[in-house]
């Protein structure tokens, strides 16, 4: 067989990195790659949860109300979910690397921006910003695994990388209420602009460029949006995404809620409370690293079910106990903890099997899982706490909603058995027939 002709850019490319953009499987996967694509995707609960326990300093020094103060949060996820809708396709279109340390030098911006700010409708603008690049960053960072991994392996990472993720939400309520205790609000941002600096070095230290040019897709903005109809012409794609999105739905009632029914209704202590939400943040780590163990041993969709099954038993126990027994508090910890525990064995399996069958237009279809969840959390946080500490009914309502749409998009969208053939044709190891880049 003839050896095809590197292309000019190929060529440098190849120069400026060992072994140049190489094929699936050939890049290898080392613990500093891991670590950087996880950080990555860290933004969103740092730039959140560090920042919330500021608020009132917020409103304070900078004479607004509360209202205003939380539109901060709203443009967040807005220009997280426009960045992620963004970066997925061009980093199809203009490779990897780039478009990665793009979106870290966004949101470090954005963070600056935050912490320079003179009025509220300016720190409005720049968490939008902020939220864009830290969107970008994400979208990419999992494109970049799907490059590199297939199949069962896919999975196994898949599920590596929210593990270290999870301990996000675990570290930056603390490290944000520890900022603002030694400094000012604006602190809190100028650690953010730190980290985001922090992403741009490791981007460009250890991140290689992973999509070759023959691999590129081409065209401009049209085809972009193109590129998602494409996708979303793919069924198990679809039905993988959406149960991950509503097993997200489900878990934030619980996130959202959860405060209200055990510190308002049960009299729980704030010290108290705070512990027990680490210990399910960390019950669904550890599961999360058992998942990577299981998958090849265990059918990466099996694997779901068992998550859908376990927790389909927590909201019923949930249910149950606010309907008949005055949500005691035992099961109504029991049940939270196995709620969250149990979304290890549903969110990377989901993403690595929806992956599978995409990966010739991994950026896209990562900025489609991305967004597609955001908005089923951003949907489900209002309606769950839409009671207040009053009743429970509205969050055991969302999460009865959730879990039965999850179990219907995984049934009705999602193949049984061993997958579609493009699935089996990549747990192989080979790519799909007819996918941009073939081999």
């Amino acid at each position: 067989m003839t050896r095809p002709t590197l292309t000019r850019s190929a060529r440098t490319a190849r120069r400026t990195y060992p072994g140049g953009p190489a094929r699936p499987g050939t890049v290898p996967v080392t613990a500093a790659l891991i670590g950087t694509l996880a950080l990555q995707s860290a933004i969103p609960p740092f730039a959140t949860d560090m920042y919330t326990p500021a608020f009132p300093q917020v409103t304070l020094a900078l004479a607004t109300q509360a209202t205003l103060v939380g539109l901060t949060l709203t443009a967040f996820f807005v220009g997280l979910g426009a960045g992620q809708l963004v970066g997925g396709p061009v980093s199809d279109q203009r490779g990897r690397r780039v478009p990665l340390i793009v979106g870290g030098v966004l949101c470090t911006l954005g963070a600056i921006a935050c912490a320079l700010a003179p009025s509220i409708w300016f720190l409005v603008a720049a968490r939008l910003v902020q939220g864009f690049g830290g969107g970008i960053a994400a979208a990419v960072a999992r494109a970049v695994l799907i490059d590199v991994a297939r199949g069962d392996r896919l999975a196994r990472l898949m599920s590596v990388l929210m593990a270290i993720g999870g301990l996000a939400p675990m570290i930056a309520p603390v490290a944000g209420a520890a900022v603002v205790t030694a400094g000012t609000w604006r602190t809190v941002f100028w650690a953010l602009a730190a980290l985001g600096a922090l992403m741009i070095v490791t981007a460009v230290l250890v991140v290689p460029e992973t999509l070759p040019v023959e691999r590129r897709r081409r065209g401009g903005l049209r085809h972009s949006v193109g590129q998602f109809g494409e996708v979303l012409r793919i069924r198990s794609f679809v039905g993988y995404t959406l149960t991950s999105a509503f097993s997200a739905f489900t878990m934030m009632a619980y996130i959202a809620n959860a405060s209200y029914v055990l510190q308002v209704g049960k009299g729980m202590g704030a010290m108290a409370y705070a512990m027990f939400f680490a210990s399910t943040a960390l019950a669904q780590i550890l599961l999360t690293l058992v998942n990577a163990r299981l998958v090849g041993r265990i059918p990466t969709r099996r694997l779901i079910g068992v998550g859908l099954t376990a927790s389909t038993a927590a909201v019923v126990a949930l249910t149950l106990g606010v309907g008949l027994w005055g949500t005691p508090l035992i099961l109504t910890c029991a049940g939270f903890l196995l709620l969250m525990a149990v979304q290890a064995f549903i969110f990377g399996n989901s993403a690595a099997l929806g992956a599978a069958e995409t990966t010739h237009a991994a950026g896209s279809a990562a900025g489609l899982q991305g967004v597609v969840q955001a908005i089923a959390m951003a949907v489900a946080a209002p309606l769950a706490s839409a009671g207040g500490g009053s009743t429970a009914w509205p969050m055991v309502a969302v999460m009865l909603v959730g879990v039965g749409l999850a179990w219907v998009s995984l049934l009705l969208f999602a193949p049984r058995g061993p997958g579609s053939r493009a699935a089996r044709q990549l747990v192989a190891g080979r790519a799909p027939q007819g996918s941009v880049g073939a081999a």
